[in-house]
């Protein structure tokens, strides 16, 4: 099964083009804001060396294919709807966006380089948007989605902790459908200094 890589960003910045050119797919491509009202599915195939001839060995490959001595791996990339500020409130296509790229394994972050897309999405001169801020605020966007989950479950939460006397399990039964992992969950609560709490501030 191909790993899935979910490709995320401001509205604009050419996710939808990265997406068609990958997978060989003909998505609709405008300069207007959402063109991509919903999310597609397709598959890529990132190409390496394969390895049999420096083993001087047969290949039998039963999750890829090897053409002429080039290992060509499946990817499945989803072209997800743009995101705008405030998306984990609900605001443009936001939930939809959120819960479709916790699916993912890996998200891909597209940005206009150039400059070329306003906070909203919209084509302007190029260099007077700021891909550094466009990068932060949908960083912003996923940890306040996680934010609003935890807080939104905040009873939940501490019953469990209470069951079952042990916070790692508890972050992770709560977070497990967005593909979060027990070692996730200790990695983040060692670097927030969390580890052994059961009562947080914001």
């Amino acid at each position: 099964m191909p790993i899935k890589i979910g490709l995320i960003g401001k509205t604009n910045t050419g996710k939808t083009t990265f997406f068609n050119s990958s997978t060989l797919s003909t998505n609709e491509i405008s300069t207007y804001p959402f063109t991509t009202k919903k999310s597609s599915t397709s598959v890529g195939h990132a190409i390496t060396l394969c390895v049999h001839k420096e083993f001087n060995v047969q290949d039998n490959p039963n999750n890829s294919r090897c053409s002429d001595g080039w290992r060509y791996i499946p990817i499945e990339l989803i072209d997800l709807p743009g995101l705008i500020k405030d998306a984990w409130k609900g605001k443009g296509l936001g939930n939809q966006f959120l819960s479709i790229a916790a699916q993912s394994d890996a998200l891909l972050h597209v940005v206009d380089a150039s400059g070329s897309i306003d906070s909203s999405g919209r084509i302007t001169e190029t260099g007077t948007g700021d891909p550094v801020s466009d990068f932060a605020d949908i960083e912003e966007e996923l940890n306040m989605w996680y934010q609003k989950i935890l807080e939104g479950n905040r009873d939940k939460l501490q019953k469990i902790i209470k069951a079952e006397n042990d916070q790692v399990i508890a972050l992770t039964e709560l977070y497990q459908g967005l593909g979060v992992k027990k070692n996730h969950v200790m990695e983040t609560l060692r670097l927030t200094g969390l580890e052994g709490k059961d009562v947080w501030d914001e």
